[in-house]
């Protein structure tokens, strides 16, 4: 068998849909996946310019193989909505990187993808309805969160989120973006920490063609693609004192200039960024400049760690509990009382977070329908001696839980049904009828 048989056999074997393309942009390989996901043959694809043939937005302004090719390294996990054959929106997940001659030039970019259209509608109904229902806990330090919350939401005012990791900040942003004035503009995130300063410089503002060596295409940076919306920046107290500058500019003048290019480019975005970091403490030390945090920190919004809001663990049980038996066709209806002690007990570094991902452990070793101590794990089990707390009881069943929660709930409310309704994501029928249900009286 020749190479190129070869090839074409070992590229009909994956279950995604891959594509090359050459430095014109035009399609020089297409797989049988590909032909199954669009519609298109490999006949009728293969010389075309891969944008006339996706007819997709994201071919203009945000190419995942432009990316790739602008940062030298692969670029990953990119949701791209196209047109098929018969004219209908399929939503794929991309992945895309750069294709080297043997001397290390590019000769062009591999791009291979998967149909996720059949979970889109739920990232859809979550994103019409992102805001509070999707922040747990009726705490008091909590409480004071939603109490700012409410201050925002009908603003544009420049948000400074503070809190350790897991916490939750992205949640809040989007919470302040999809409740706010412009929910329907976009929404763009961005993890400060996790590109070199290079590629975030590019990521930040874009480039035009030929600014540098790799820069093929001119490239849309972070902050036109919100423009009209929210722009959100986390961990940025990990930015050099470069693209500090250069975002203080940006804050000042409202416009941005792409690398290489000299012409400015207005913009209209609200800002909101986060942190793990004690910002101020960084600009006593001159590590972060102490005009740009100031204008950061226009309204510093701090979340509180799992261990200051213990009380709040019941009800995040509950809620992972109900989206893990969703996700993982399981009916797991509570968990041990003696569980509860350990996980009140536990300090969590890891936040929010750490308990969402220690229940998934749990879910996937549990063999019966509760969770017990020994599904949990082990760092859990083991970090502190317990004082027992629950002897009168063996399991906590959800039904309890949810009845501790709509107690609570009224309290925080003062008795008052239909905000205590909003907090729990009910409507007021519902509440009113799992008050009789449970024997909560007025």
């Amino acid at each position: 068998m020749d190479n190129d048989r070869l090839l074409r056999s070992i590229l009909n074997s994956i279950s995604e849909g891959v594509m090359t393309l050459d430095k014109d942009w035009k399609i020089a390989s297409w797989n049988r996946a590909a032909e199954k996901l669009t519609g298109f043959s490999r006949e009728e694809v293969l010389g075309t310019e891969c944008a006339k043939l996706f007819r997709s937005p994201v071919c203009r302004e945000n190419c995942p193989v432009d990316r790739a090719l602008s940062c030298g390294h692969p670029y990953q996990d990119v949701e791209v909505a196209i047109r098929n054959k018969r004219n209908e929106v399929i939503h794929l997940l991309v992945n895309a990187a750069p294709l080297y001659d043997p001397d290390g030039g590019i000769i062009g970019g591999l791009e291979t993808f998967r149909d996720v259209s059949k979970s889109y509608w739920m990232q859809e109904e979550l994103q019409r309805h992102y805001g509070y229902n999707t922040i747990i806990g009726l705490s008091e330090p909590m409480r004071q969160v939603y109490e700012s919350l409410d201050s925002l939401m009908n603003t544009d005012t420049t948000v400074l989120i503070q809190g350790e990791s897991g916490t939750g900040k992205e949640l809040i942003a989007r919470a302040l973006h999809f409740c706010g004035p412009r929910k329907d503009k976009s929404f763009v995130a961005i993890n400060c920490s996790a590109l070199p300063e290079g590629v975030l410089e590019t990521e930040l503002f874009g480039h035009v063609k030929g600014a540098f060596t790799g820069a093929i295409q001119n490239h849309v940076g972070k902050f036109e693609l919100a423009n009209g919306g929210t722009l959100f920046l986390d961990e940025i107290g990990e930015i050099s004192q470069a693209i500090q500058v250069k975002l203080l500019r940006v804050l000042e003048e409202r416009e941005i200039q792409r690398i290489g290019d000299n012409r400015s480019i207005k913009i209209d975005i609200r800002l909101i960024t986060a942190t793990n970091k004690d910002l101020y403490k960084k600009t006593l030390e001159n590590t972060f400049r102490d005009d740009l945090y100031y204008r950061l920190s226009v309204f510093p919004l701090h979340l509180p760690p799992l261990r200051d809001r213990v009380e709040d663990i019941p009800s995040l049980v509950s809620h992972f509990i109900t989206k893990l038996n969703k996700q993982m066709g399981k009916n797991i209806q509570g968990i041990a009382a003696r569980v509860f002690e350990i996980l009140e007990a536990y300090s969590w570094p890891g936040n929010v977070r750490e308990l969402a991902n220690a229940l998934e452990y749990a879910f996937v070793h549990a063999k019966q329908s509760f969770i017990y101590p020994g599904d949990l794990p082990l760092r859990l089990v083991d970090s502190e001696p317990l004082t027992p707390r629950r002897t009168e009881q063996t399991h906590m069943k959800l039904d309890s839980v949810e009845r501790q929660l709509i107690v609570k709930a009224l309290e925080a409310s003062d008795w008052k049904k239909s905000r205590a309704a909003s907090y729990l994501d009910m409507s007021r029928t519902t509440l009113w009828r799992k008050m009789e249900k449970y024997g909560i009286g007025d």
